[in-house]
């Protein structure tokens, strides 16, 4: 992978955060501006608009006819309906920026960004007000429009790279820095729980939308859990239609269960639920020891969540 764009992200963040040394990074300083602050805007953007156009063309995206191309309703358009982008969430989790409230803490830059005009986000209005006519537009060059377009530079990098981590040491991938590489930003994860799914390979979770990263078992080993798994159920199966269709012979002989349609009916379902629980117990403690080695055998993996689920 071409490190040209991460290298560009990484200076801009760079210069982001000597500013913060001479600017308090907190909840009361958002709307501070300048010419330095106006001018990082202006650069990230146009960052923004060259990797949108990268990452548009290598999924897929071809040249308008007759027209430029656009990076917000094109490119980034062509992202949103791919990956999602308008809901992946990241964290500015720098130590060095003091954000308490939690609408500057948790941002989801990329949010309305394959719009143009006044219906695009924030940041990118700023960016044009400020590229085109910037004496009359010089406040909006500020610390919170530079920030949210930092952020969406950074999670369109993150694409870019296009990395999975298939050495993770357990659910919560602690092992991790979920940084990335950046100094400001990090991302929003879905973990895996500690169950494991005896039919699908991974589990979507709630916050899947928001989430950059999926942990989750590895293939394989999820594979390997689920065979063990059928495996039981087919016993469970097997065993509960056998005892059942025993049991039913004997109570018909015996006239436990009467000939009357609704009451036969209620019976039997009776009869299968019995047999059903007694066939679980015996089989899951006759395979108790060949699924907590499948248990023991899952590993995780950390992928990019492509909306592959």
């Amino acid at each position: 992978m071409n490190q040209l764009f991460w290298n560009a992200y990484k200076r801009l963040e760079k210069e982001v955060l000597t500013l913060s040394e001479d600017i308090q990074f907190d909840d009361d300083q958002t709307r501070v501006y300048s010419s330095k602050i106006g001018d990082l805007l202006v650069r990230t953007a146009i960052e923004v608009e060259s990797l949108s156009k990268v990452l548009y063309f290598a999924n897929g995206g071809v040249q308008p006819t007759g027209r430029d191309l656009y990076f917000d309703t094109d490119c980034i358009k062509l992202l949103e309906e791919k990956w999602l982008l308008s809901k992946k969430t990241i964290f500015v989790s720098s130590p060095f920026f003091y954000f308490k409230d939690e609408v500057n803490l948790t941002i989801k830059p990329l949010h309305k960004a394959f719009k143009r005009g006044t219906s695009s986000s924030r940041w990118q209005q700023a960016y044009q007000a400020v590229k085109h006519d910037r004496i009359n537009n010089y406040k909006r060059g500020n610390i919170g429009n530079l920030l949210q377009a930092l952020g969406a530079l950074y999670i369109l990098n993150i694409y870019y790279r296009d990395a999975n981590f298939d050495s993770v040491s357990d659910k919560d991938a602690s092992n991790i820095d979920w940084g990335l590489g950046s100094d400001i930003f990090s991302v929003k994860v879905s973990h895996e729980t500690n169950s494991a799914s005896a039919n699908m390979i991974y589990v979507k979770k709630e916050d899947y939308d928001e989430c950059i990263y999926i942990v989750k078992h590895t293939d394989d080993t999820a594979k390997a859990f689920m065979k063990v798994m059928q495996g039981v159920n087919n016993q469970i199966i097997d065993q509960t239609l056998k005892v059942f269709i025993q049991n039913l012979n004997d109570k018909i002989k015996s006239g436990e269960i009467t000939l009357g349609p609704e009451s036969k009916k209620t019976q039997i379902l009776a009869l299968i639920k019995e047999n059903e629980d007694e066939a679980m117990k015996s089989t899951l403690e006759k395979e108790k020891f060949a699924i907590k080695r499948a248990l023991e055998n899952l590993r995780f993996e950390a992928v990019l969540n492509h909306h592959q689920f």
